[in-house]
């Protein structure tokens, strides 16, 4: 068996399919268990939420934003391609690009953050300066993502339980904290910025819908959808809630000495257990930096072979595009400003705006437009049934970004119903509804085709570039 994984952006044939879904519990626990999770978690107090309302908002949030992306994750057996060539069927071949560049700009951006407080957490532990521990974050993350699939899933059995461990643990140390009942004294419930809360936790999951599918797609076609979902979404919203739910406790238990240093705080809330704190932390934040690297490397190939026409990327390719979206990411981290925490809330909002309408348009196409019947070969094939660019997939996103605008609320730009909302934030759930909406009712003629079941490509071609 190769050690390398063998394939990229081409189809997994049935002879490859292996697996269980249940390993996609221990993935998305994993990647959400991490401290950039946590340093979310302490926004929703920073934004003005105490910590008992912070609470709430956070696991509304995680499974609402949730529920939506684990409905991609169901896309992975079915269509055994990753979750941003899928996106050729609804916006074309060449329409793709847009969000495949969106896409690329969340990879680039959660991968150089990681990379910022991962950095951080190697620094503490191994007595170096950040930028070293960085610097190495950034090397094992890019061996793992050039490993590839197998790999990452194996790792984040590892990461996930250390994780729940040591996050159960600093729980209990706070519990135990004369600060935490001060912290609980606080009741006052102040509607915008728990609303604000909520999308925030929201867009945290929804981020992470252009490399659902990525985790899943080598699982066999026969795999139930309620077992891809739901245990994609019980390790992401239990992951999420859990991490931010820390971190929100934290902020208002440590105020300014955890905002200072996130990574150090917790590992001195850990005492004699603050290396393992800080291991977990690690092993955390890998999870998604190797995710994002991943992530990354997909969306560059899907927009290289977009222009190029190439259907297969071969191993030693990979590591050479796994490697410049590493150094890439690293440049943007260790030229990071101590602004980290306004900067990453901007990030996240920015996102939600422009990647929800992306996420409901993809899922209504998958549902309700074409019930999961595609033609994969042409997902490959500019002149294929799916054409160059979809008008109609181009005029429900943008008019569901456009529709969000009103409703803004970043530090960036506050648009006028917000701001006569108090700062409430609720442009997200417009974004999936209106573009959701708006492309299935212009979608009719596809709807009403008589789609064949999935064609599949010819293995040969596929094997070829073993």
């Amino acid at each position: 068996m190769n050690t390398l994984e063998q394939r990229s952006i081409d189809f997994i044939p049935p002879d490859e399919r292996h697996g269980s879904p249940r390993s996609l519990l221990f993935v998305w626990f994993a990647a959400n268990t991490s401290i950039t999770a946590v340093v979310t978690g302490a926004l929703f107090v920073v934004l003005g939420n105490t910590a008992l309302w912070s609470i709430p908002a956070i696991v509304l949030g995680n499974i609402a934003g949730g529920f939506f992306t684990s409905l991609h994750s169901a896309q992975g057996p079915r269509l055994g391609v990753p979750q941003m060539i899928q996106s050729r069927a609804q916006f074309g071949y060449l329409g793709a690009i847009l969000p495949l560049v969106l896409a690329l700009m969340i990879f680039l951006g959660f991968y150089a953050t990681g990379l910022v407080l991962g950095g951080q957490a190697l620094a503490n532990l191994l007595h170096i300066s950040r930028h070293l521990g960085a610097v190495l974050f950034a090397v094992v993350s890019t061996v793992l993502a050039i490993y590839g699939y197998r790999y990452i899933h194996r790792f984040s059995h590892l990461a996930a339980v250390l994780s729940g461990v040591v996050f159960v643990g600093l729980f209990v140390r706070i519990g135990f904290d004369s600060h935490t009942g001060a912290a609980f004294s606080h009741h006052e419930f102040a509607a915008a910025p728990f609303v604000l809360g909520v999308s925030l936790s929201a867009s945290w999951q929804l981020t992470f819908g252009p490399y659902i599918a990525d985790y899943s797609r080598y699982l066999p076609e026969t795999t139930p959808k309620s077992a891809t979902i739901g245990w994609t979404f019980l390790g992401s919203v239990l992951g999420g809630s859990l991490a931010m739910v820390l971190g929100a406790l934290v902020a208002a238990i440590g105020g300014a000495a955890f905002l200072s240093d996130q990574v150090g705080y917790l590992a001195d809330l850990g005492g004699a257990l603050s290396a393992l704190v800080l291991l977990a932390v690690i092993c955390g934040k890998l999870t998604g930096d190797t995710l994002s690297a991943y992530g990354g490397y997909m969306s560059v190939v899907t927009i290289v072979t977009s222009i190029t026409g190439q259907k297969v990327i071969r191993p030693k390719h990979r590591a050479i595009y796994v490697t410049l979206i590493s150094a890439a990411a690293l440049a943007i981290a260790l030229a990071a400003t101590n602004s980290f925490l306004t900067s990453f809330t901007n990030f996240l909002l920015f996102l939600l705006y422009f990647m929800t309408p992306w996420s409901a348009i993809n899922l209504v196409d998958f549902y309700w437009v074409r019930r999961e019947q595609y033609r994969i070969q042409d997902l490959f094939d500019p002149h294929g049934s799916y054409g160059r660019i979809n008008k109609a997939a181009f005029t429900a996103y943008l008019i569901g970004v456009a529709i969000q605008i009103p409703f803004m609320n970043s530090s960036l730009y506050v648009g006028p119903i917000a701001d006569w909302l108090g700062g409430a934030e609720v442009a997200w759930v417009l974004g999936l509804l209106v573009a959701g909406g708006l492309y299935y009712v212009l979608s009719a003629a596809v709807r009403r085709e008589h789609l064949p079941v999935a064609e599949l490509p010819a293995e040969p071609a596929s094997a070829a570039a073993n």
